[in-house]
């Protein structure tokens, strides 16, 4: 018998994780959207056109894996890269008429998984879980 613990804080968080990550990859699927990909559309038709940098630091992830997600992305035809018209050595981002039209019910769909995740939980029990969860993704 083994003298290690128990992940009483690791383990349920794993499981929390990769089952958020399952019913967003369902609801995402009638769009052919990834959550990185939703993610990034949704920041995009928020702010306007943006830079692959600005998009990777406002999404919080390395510049070669946004390089991955725009191509991706580009490919399925929802966002579009062009020269930038201030600085013809840089690229912006921005949306095809395909990814504003899907939006709106895919945004529709991931709110649902948010209310799902939430239902058992209302006032400071809520709060609560939100403010342990924004602690544990900033270490």
């Amino acid at each position: 018998m083994s003298d290690f613990p128990d992940l009483r804080v690791i383990d349920p968080l794993n499981t929390a994780a990769r089952a958020v990550n399952r019913a967003l990859t369902e609801a995402l699927r009638p769009f052919g959207l990834s959550f990185a990909q939703f993610c990034m559309i949704d920041l995009i038709d928020r702010g306007g056109p943006h830079y692959p940098s600005s998009l990777a630091r406002k999404l919080d992830i390395e510049t070669s894996t946004m390089a991955s997600t725009l191509k991706r992305a580009e490919s399925a035809g929802f966002i579009i890269r062009s020269a930038d018209p201030n600085d013809k050595r840089g690229v912006v981002v921005n949306l095809t008429d395909h990814s504003r039209t899907i939006l709106p019910d895919a945004r529709a769909a991931v709110m649902a998984i948010e209310a799902q995740c939430s239902d058992d939980l209302s006032g400071e029990a809520l709060e609560d879980g939100i403010e342990f969860l924004k602690k544990i993704g900033k270490k």
